[in-house]
């Protein structure tokens, strides 16, 4: 059984189809799309970049795939030549980690009319856990377009900083 598989037991089998082969292909699909990335203020682009996210803003083509090794997934996700990579991991029941950079976000993935959403739950950056209150909205959302391709929407908003980072685009296997 795949990371969101477990994490989200029978509620899973609720999503469509094409994401749940998304998230359980047992081979390295590559996926190519376009996303469109934007950001807050001059401060926030320093810390989507200290978190390894793209520091330019635009629409541009994206690439993705998932690698698989045991437990954990490694998550490369490509903005027009820079590449954001990840690892994820069951944390708990219902919970997938996921660290990129020196941070570590906990999250809560669950079926909503639909679609995938992903909020974010927790956060520990460079070991330390951040309270709660620090998290305004920070939230992945995963459907399926018209067209039948995977479409995305994460974003995360900070107190205090406002917009960090969105993309948001579609994408299709190679």
């Amino acid at each position: 059984m795949m990371l969101y598989e477990r994490a989200m037991g029978a509620a899973f089998a609720s999503l469509p189809a094409p994401l749940r082969r998304f998230h359980t292909h047992p081979d390295t699909p590559h996926y190519r799309g376009e996303v469109t990335v934007t950001h807050g203020s001059s401060a926030a682009r320093l810390l989507a970049r200290a978190g390894s996210m793209p520091a330019f803003s635009g629409t541009m083509p994206f690439g993705f795939r998932i690698l698989r090794d045991g437990d954990t997934e490694r998550w490369e996700r490509e903005f027009d030549g820079h590449l954001t990579a990840s690892r994820q991991w069951l944390h708990a029941p219902g919970i997938v980690a996921e660290q990129v950079g020196g941070s570590t976000f906990l999250m809560a993935p669950a079926p909503r009319d639909g679609q995938l959403h992903i909020p974010i739950v927790g956060l520990n950056a460079f070991g330390l856990p951040l309270p709660r209150g620090v998290l305004r909205s920070c939230e992945g959302i995963e459907w399926v377009t018209e067209e039948g391709q995977i479409g995305f929407d994460v974003h995360a908003s900070l107190r205090g900083l406002g917009l960090v980072i969105r993309y948001r685009g579609q994408m299709a296997p190679v």
